[in-house]
């Protein structure tokens, strides 16, 4: 499908083309971002921070609930500051309470781009409260240093960031965090990565990416001073991603022996028996997968409980019990 790109409707339901499988689907509630980080263009290339209303989302969640889709997942670039523009206020805890409330046949809601200084106790009680929201938060925290979350622009503190985590991890001890970090942004210093370091290894994510700051003409960070050398942000983003998948590995030998509720993708080519599913800890096409074993025919859109056998750094293997 070739799309071209669309200004974002508030009221109605777009037509669209799906380009997913037909049990799971993406839903757009917003466009461009409430925040302004000093890195990103994002705003500048789409414009002013718009929500769709309550109901145009609910309109479609009912339609793609009605066509058996299994698995909603909320996009945006920053879904947290959802309806800041229409009601004035963090809407997405409200929205979620009323999308499951119209639907029956959706029984993963999953959230993708939570922005961290838009995260509330609200949400946090939401997506715990409810079991139909996946117990996954897609996070990206950018930073651990002060004076870099600062030149950031990301609106929260280290304090803030210690705070929200542990809120998370206290309300939802289950839940699967997935976050980012920029390594090399100007003026990042050894002792700031070593604090990044240590935050990394202290708090132990569930899934975490690492990426190098490049410049991009038109953001704030483009004229500053101090760059880090090329050499060194590829230096640190190894040394984290080496150190994250220690910790990916032991979080995913800790999942042997559970039984886990598994949604089916789909075949694994020329393996009779073979099927590849995500539990909830994992978004389609970013995450690992679990290589499900069944003796009896599945196919795409089906959820089974699976006891995981064995596990890889970023997979899991299991079988229908």
């Amino acid at each position: 499908a070739i799309i071209g790109v669309q200004k974002l409707d508030q009221q109605k339901v777009q037509d669209q083309v799906s380009l997913t499988p037909k049990h799971f689907a993406y839903l757009k509630i917003c466009e461009s971002c409430y925040n302004r980080c000093s890195f990103c263009i994002i705003p500048k290339i789409k414009g002013k921070f718009v929500s769709r209303t309550i109901e145009s989302v609910l309109e479609e969640v009912k339609r793609l609930d009605a066509q058996g889709v299994k698995e909603i997942n909320l996009i945006g670039q920053d879904i947290t500051a959802y309806g800041m523009d229409l009601y004035h206020e963090l809407s997405l805890a409200k929205l979620l309470r009323e999308m499951v409330k119209v639907t029956k046949n959706i029984e993963w809601i999953r959230l993708l781009y939570a922005f961290p200084a838009h995260v509330t106790k609200e949400l946090i009680q939401t997506i715990a409260e409810e079991p139909r929201i996946c117990k996954y938060i897609d996070m990206p925290l950018q930073h651990i240093s002060e004076h870099l979350l600062k030149e950031q622009n990301r609106g929260i503190t280290t304090q803030g960031t210690l705070d929200l985590i542990n809120d998370i991890r206290s309300v939802m001890p289950q839940a699967s965090i997935r976050t980012t970090f920029i390594v090399g942004l100007p003026g990042e210093t050894e002792k700031d990565f070593d604090e990044l370091t240590s935050f990394i290894q202290d708090f132990r994510f569930e899934k975490v990416g690492v990426f190098i700051y490049s410049k991009e003409e038109g953001t704030a960070a483009y004229a500053m001073e101090h760059h880090v050398p090329d050499a060194t942000k590829k230096k640190r983003m190894n040394t984290l991603m080496q150190l994250q998948q220690e910790i990916s590995q032991e979080v995913q030998q800790s999942h042997i022996g559970k039984v886990m509720k598994v949604l089916i993708d789909e075949q694994q080519a020329n393996e009779k028996n073979i099927y590849l599913g995500r539990s909830e800890h994992d978004a389609p096409d970013v995450d690992g997968v679990v290589f499900v074993h069944s003796t009896r025919d599945l196919k795409g859109g089906d959820f089974v409980q699976v006891k995981i056998t064995d596990a890889y750094e970023y997979d899991l293997v299991g079988e229908v019990v």
